[in-house]
């Protein structure tokens, strides 16, 4: 009987106190609110404002915020647009995108993200709908990523807006050495030749 009654407290706790955590999409962490446009610096941004840049002048910038803060630095108030190569991709355990960019016209390359629609951080934030789309998109025009990193048999030519972020450093195929990176990317389009 004793057991039972143990047994029982076991399932009513997690029941209780994991269900939601299991329900809910909560897909993000470091520094999440900043790289879904949720934070309250967001409104800094100026989104009518594109800075044309390169995978090389990215690379370039050499100011690194301190990641561990939750704030958005003023490196990562721009919005810029790249005309790149897709080289790879893959979803990651936080449901976004992960691309690999390369430069068009060296080998450096650099992360763009697209943030997952499915999250219900990213739901409540003024432009789910554009993630809907966005992602939508790259899925009928690019490809279904899985967790697996897929490589395009031809690197694909795009053009990617989106806001600029600074990651740290943790080895992901494809980051930048200074960190640098577009998160979340907020546009893109096939290049045609």
């Amino acid at each position: 009987m004793k057991k039972v009654i143990i047994l029982t407290l076991l399932l009513i706790n997690v029941l209780v106190f994991n269900t939601p955590k299991i329900m809910a999409q909560n897909c993000g962490e470091e520094r999440w609110s900043v790289k879904t446009l949720s934070d309250p610096d967001t409104i800094d941004i100026n989104f009518n404002y594109i800075v044309p840049s390169t995978i090389g002048e990215q690379i370039k910038i050499i100011n690194i915020p301190n990641s561990q803060t939750g704030k958005r630095s003023r490196y990562e108030d721009t919005l810029y647009s790249l005309n790149c190569l897709i080289i790879a991709f893959k979803k990651e355990n936080d449901k976004d995108i992960h691309i690999v960019l390369k430069d068009i016209n060296t080998n450096e390359t650099m992360v763009g993200e697209l943030i997952s629609d499915e999250c219900d951080e990213v739901k409540n934030t003024s432009r789910y709908n554009l993630f809907v789309e966005l992602n939508k998109w790259f899925r009928e025009n690019i490809g279904h990523p899985t967790s697996k990193l897929k490589h395009p048999k031809e690197p694909i030519p795009v053009k990617i807006t989106g806001v600029s972020f600074y990651d740290f450093l943790h080895g992901q195929k494809g980051m930048a050495s200074n960190g640098r990176e577009i998160h979340p990317i907020l546009s893109m389009s096939l290049i045609k030749n």
